[in-house]
């Protein structure tokens, strides 16, 4: 099935239901990490709650969502693997969510030391700096340092410190499965590419004038199959590998769990890199002298040596 086909098919509200009164019988009987198993429901039973008079007519819609997302048995129907995760995708996007937060939050900008202001639209949280351009130059509007989707259920209860502090765990968790080659969303691989700004220069706090960045080194990691793609500095890039992980914990650091000052003042530092042009590769050395460890990536960001 081609993504044109699966949008094709759940372009109907019957359909929407049927996966709705599945998800909703399934729901309380099912543990994804230990099996497949969850409540079924008969045809009958499942026409009745979907509302459908029609036999021939429900048979058809119901047949449109089988095998992909809705598995038939001999007991009845339920959701497959990938009809639970499109009711839970649902399921964040919808419901009655206090998803207002805005406001400063108690961190200094890494970049100027200015305030640092959470916003929320459209589902993305970003995090910017109120004084200066930011970290990532003309890629993101101006003063961003840190930008992703979040649910908006994620921010219920939380203040924008707490938010801050979740967006964080959630970006390094998925580049640590986009360093390892696995995309967090569909589980597809991932491209890496490297790019090096060539005349890079910072001077006085400011960032350079050719890429309009801090950094020199830029990892972007991209998953063809759904598109979800992260463009990070190699400095951040290298922290989600696990030599790093254990390094820096050793060294009083939990990576998924910074804060944002703490993260980028390791980067900016106790990180430092060494670009070659042929063949394309980026040595990234965290610490300095006989306790310090290098990580070298190829134009693919896959690493090639690893050395202490």
């Amino acid at each position: 099935m081609s993504p044109e086909e699966a949008f094709a098919i759940l372009g109907d509200e019957t359909r929407l239901n049927i996966l709705r009164v599945l998800w909703q019988a399934g729901a309380l009987h099912e543990y994804d990490d230990i099996d497949d198993s969850a409540s079924t429901m008969s045809f009958s039973e499942l026409r009745r709650r979907v509302n459908v008079g029609d036999n021939g007519r429900f048979n058809y819609h119901l047949s449109k969502l089988v095998p992909h997302f809705v598995r038939k048995t001999g007991e009845g129907y339920r959701l497959s693997g990938g009809g639970k995760k499109l009711a839970r995708t649902v399921v964040t996007v919808a419901g009655e969510h206090d998803a207002e937060i805005s406001g400063e939050v108690n961190s200094n900008c890494p970049v100027c030391g200015g305030a640092i202001r959470a916003t929320y639209e459209d589902q993305w949280l970003r995090f910017s700096c109120t004084e200066c351009a930011g970290l990532f130059g003309d890629a993101a509007p101006r003063g961003t340092l840190l930008n992703a989707p979040f649910p908006a259920p994620g921010l219920a209860g939380r203040t924008p410190d707490q938010a801050l502090r979740t967006e964080l765990y959630l970006c390094m968790s998925d580049l640590a499965h986009m360093m390892q080659g696995v995309c967090p969303e569909c589980a597809s691989p991932v491209r890496g590419t490297l790019s090096v700004c060539a005349d890079h220069e910072v001077t006085d706090d400011q960032p350079c004038r050719s890429c309009r960045t801090p950094f020199a080194a830029w990892g972007e990691l991209r998953c063809d199959t759904c598109r979800f793609a992260k463009r990070l500095p190699v400095e951040l890039c290298v922290t989600s590998l696990a030599p790093v992980i254990g390094y820096l914990y050793e060294r009083g650091l939990n990576v998924f769990s910074p804060s944002l000052e703490g993260l980028f003042d390791l980067v900016q530092t106790q990180v430092t890199i060494a670009a070659t042009e042929s063949p394309l590769e980026v040595a990234t050395t965290i610490g300095s002298g006989d306790d310090s460890l290098t990580i070298t990536l190829d134009e693919h960001l896959s690493v090639v040596d690893i050395s202490q």
